[in-house]
């Protein structure tokens, strides 16, 4: 499907001394926090919050995030007994010649980013509700940087979607060509991971859209951990124990993660629910919950449950759960309407 998508990782040279070379990962990277940065501006005035604030710290925190991605991935090599590669500074530094942490990134600008705000006295929680949505369409276009580079690919396949490694960016336990030849396609878990975020922007962009007069500063951000978190966990577990263990066992610890994962979500998600905001300006109810509720009523999420559960006594302990649900989100929409007329 992607085989005729060939394209040098060098973009263009500037004839600079031996030639200074502007690499496409790198653009691509560029596009994405660019496309990014357009919807969070907007977003940012859309909930009267200061636009020159923004870019100020958006400056520190891109700068920030990329220091510590750096680092961190520095760290890992030392501490995995890789680093000879640093013989000096500027070869910790030099992020042209490869190797960050998306994840040490991004706790380093959170970091700087809530400081920032701090030391500004601004509202965090509406900074990062903009932070997340577009953190998700930035890495979901910086993920075709990995394309170009044949980098972040999983297990072979004999799927149609599959890609092909050329023999110098194999990893050691696919080089033996006689083995894996050429024509040995790969899991892209790069489009994978792409597909997700670029869903999950969609998802949060319209629920924003919809609920933003509505919700408290901070619920869109915690959303927005939910879905880059367990995608993240899924997709890098996943070509992990994809490189280490055979196939088959990876699929069945895969799916012991994503409970887990799920679990957690559903922990959080429960926490979101509890602290929904009431703003009588916007009806004086939390028509949210409500929505919840007739969804509820409308028995689909339950028959759709009851249908994949094994015996009599799930049916039944499930029916008795979702009943317990349905009360308690009555209660608490309940007690938001005497609370909000009171």
């Amino acid at each position: 499907m992607l085989d005729g998508i060939n394209i040098d990782p060098v973009a263009f040279t500037i004839p600079i001394g031996d030639g200074f070379p502007i690499y496409w990962y790198g653009i691509i990277v560029t596009l994405g926090i660019a496309v990014g940065v357009l919807w969070a501006a907007r977003e940012i005035v859309k909930r009267n919050q200061s636009l020159d604030e923004f870019f100020n710290g958006l400056l520190i925190v891109i700068f920030s995030g990329y220091v510590f991605a750096r680092l961190t991935y520095v760290l890992l090599e030392v501490f995995g007994g890789r680093g000879d590669q640093f013989q000096s500074f500027i070869d910790v530094i030099n992020i042209r010649s490869g190797g960050i942490n998306i994840l040490g990134g991004f706790i380093g600008a959170g970091i700087v980013g809530w400081l920032y705000v701090r030391w500004r006295r601004l509202n965090f929680w509406h900074f990062a509700d903009v932070a997340g949505p577009a953190l998700l369409i930035a890495q979901a276009i910086g993920r075709w940087g990995n394309f170009i580079n044949q980098e972040l690919y999983g297990p072979p396949t004999t799927r149609p979607w599959g890609i092909l490694i050329d023999a110098p960016f194999r990893l050691p336990q696919y080089a033996d060509l006689s083995q894996f030849p050429l024509d040995t396609r790969f899991h892209p878990t790069f489009l994978y991971e792409s597909i997700l975020l670029f869903l999950g922007f969609i998802i949060l962009i319209a629920l924003n859209n919809r609920y933003r007069a509505v919700w408290k500063a901070g619920t869109l951000f915690g959303l927005f951990l939910i879905w880059w978190g367990t995608g993240r966990a899924i997709i890098e577990f996943f070509r992990r124990l994809a490189h280490e263990v055979p196939w088959s066992a990876a699929l069945c610890a895969t799916a012991l993660l994503e409970e887990e994962v799920v679990e957690i979500a559903q922990t959080v998600g429960k926490a979101l629910v509890e602290h929904y905001g009431v703003r009588p300006a916007w009806g004086a109810m939390n028509y949210t919950v409500h929505e919840a509720i007739e969804k509820e009523e409308s028995g689909e999420t339950k028959k759709t449950i009851l249908r994949h559960l094994g015996t009599a006594d799930d049916r039944r302990a499930a029916d008795g759960a979702m009943r317990e649900m349905h009360r308690l989100l009555e209660a608490y929409a309940d007690g938001l309407t005497r609370r909000a007329l009171a």
